[in-house]
């Protein structure tokens, strides 16, 4: 697929107001999470975690894993990508610099250092926003995510690793507008491509919410350097069953751009609604680490 490359967005200051829309998110879920136990909580560092969504999703993806973490003391704060969950931002300016000014925002807008957590294509933002605010992250968390390199996009990704012959299911399935500019992703499909171990009516209500996702992002190239972006600790949560990402996908990427420990869980692409608990456990290891 060929993804046109239009103007790039002028910048912009819109911020949603994270804890208010993680809140909001939460209440409309009606999807409760349980508590994990509370062991000398009092002892353990706090940190402060910026959650970033992938394609066709919004910040509601979270709404399991956010108070699980905020449960062990931690700050967590989940925008919205511009146009996306409801974000009022206009679709044509929805891109990977937009994305990356919207997360860096929100960034500048908390004190003390971040882990940065993101999700499916929210790991190109991810990886751009290490290059942009390397000295206020600790670490950079990918679940089942893009994980790239300088001067890759999705696009040439996917061109470089033909030969791995996967059924990709989003491409598959997407259907893309006629101008090429937008994709949808259709919700008879999203159960069996991105909640194929989630609960019924987990996938019912996640493919309920999608919303329309501009396709610049996959055709915009990322630009990192090892003095910025290297400088930033890596770590991949793989999904072995991801119906989207595929594990071959994943297990390229990973070859390509090695991260200081990987983690796999035996579930689908979705995992902070499949295993919110096992995700949770994996973060919250890696905050230890980094303590």
């Amino acid at each position: 697929m060929t993804f046109p490359r239009l103007p790039s967005f002028s910048r912009r200051t819109l911020l949603s107001s994270a804890a208010t829309v993680a809140t909001a998110a939460l209440a409309a879920s009606a999807l409760p999470a349980p508590a994990l136990a509370d062991n000398n909580k009092d002892n353990k560092m706090k940190a402060t975690f910026v959650l970033v969504h992938g394609s066709f999703h919004g910040n509601w993806c979270w709404s399991k894993l956010i108070p699980m973490l905020e449960h062990e003391g931690h700050k967590v704060f989940a925008p919205n990508l511009p146009a996306s969950g409801g974000d009022p931002a206009p679709i044509e300016n929805a891109d990977l610099a937009s994305y990356a000014t919207r997360v860096a925002g929100v960034i500048d807008g908390i004190a003390g250092p971040i882990i940065l957590v993101g999700h499916s294509m929210g790991g190109i933002v991810t990886s751009q926003v290490s290059e942009q605010r390397p000295n206020r992250l600790l670490a950079a968390i990918y679940i089942n995510g893009l994980l790239l390199r300088n001067d890759e996009s999705l696009g040439s990704f996917l061109d470089a690793n033909k030969a791995l012959n996967v059924d990709d299911l989003v491409l598959k399935n997407m259907k893309v507008s006629a101008d090429g500019q937008t994709a949808t992703f259709p919700p008879e499909k999203a159960a069996e491509v991105f909640y194929n171990t989630c609960k019924p009516a987990d996938a019912d209500w996640a493919k309920s919410q999608l919303t329309p996702q501009r396709t610049k992002v996959y055709g915009d190239k990322l630009q990192l350097t090892s003095e910025r972006y290297g400088k930033v600790k890596r770590f991949y949560v793989k999904g072995s069953k991801d119906h989207a990402v595929s594990p071959l996908y994943q297990d390229a990427m990973l070859k390509n751009t090695p991260c200081d420990q990987v983690f796999t869980l035996d579930g689908d692409h979705s995992p902070f609604l499949s295993a919110p608990d096992k995700l949770a456990e994996i973060i919250l290891s890696v905050t230890k680490s980094l303590g």
